[in-house]
């Protein structure tokens, strides 16, 4: 009896003891919380397809997909090609920047074209380059793309007589 007891002894001491380590490493804990939502309202600013962007483009939200189909040795323009429009009522900021770009020794042109309409005519904004990692951004001259304004956006790509295959590149347009 004396040898059962002496177990059971060292059993209850044994889970005294983690009894009192777990209360002694127990924490005290506070809670905060934040009670949130998510609103989706419309876009401020959209991609609108030409007449003169290529067939298989597509825009799915804020990205454009497209194939500029060109002919080696050919130079070809694709002036009534991509518009962005601000349907915001505050004028927008942004930065245009090329961050993939086209191999240049494949192409003696690969440029987008800039325009913007804010009095019914297009005036020339600036030239991004496809063949280096170019940009345009409105925050120097203060110039944001205004409520209700466009941009157009022309391609301008001449594939040497060389140039064989498909080339990719990408365009960010970041805007505040």
């Amino acid at each position: 009896m004396s040898r059962v007891f002496s177990k059971s002894v060292k059993m209850l001491i044994l889970t005294l003891m983690s009894i009192i380590i777990i209360a002694v490493s127990a924490e005290t804990y506070r809670y905060m919380y934040i009670d949130g939502s998510v609103t989706v309202g419309t876009s401020k600013l959209i991609w609108i397809k030409g007449d003169d962007a290529p067939s298989d483009a597509t825009i799915s939200g804020s990205t454009v997909t497209m194939d500029l189909d060109v002919e080696p040795g050919t130079p070809q323009n694709f002036t009534n090609c991509l518009y962005l429009k601000n349907q915001d009522t505050a004028a927008h900021n942004m930065t245009i920047s090329v961050t993939t770009i086209i191999t240049a020794s494949d192409f003696d042109v690969c440029k987008i074209h800039i325009y913007e309409n804010s009095t019914s005519s297009w005036v020339f904004v600036d030239t991004l380059d496809v063949e280096t990692s170019d940009s345009y951004e409105t925050y120097t001259g203060n110039d944001p793309l205004g409520a209700d304004e466009y941009y157009l956006m022309t391609f301008e790509v001449a594939a040497t007589t060389s140039a064989t295959g498909t080339y990719d590149f990408d365009i960010q347009m970041e805007y505040e």
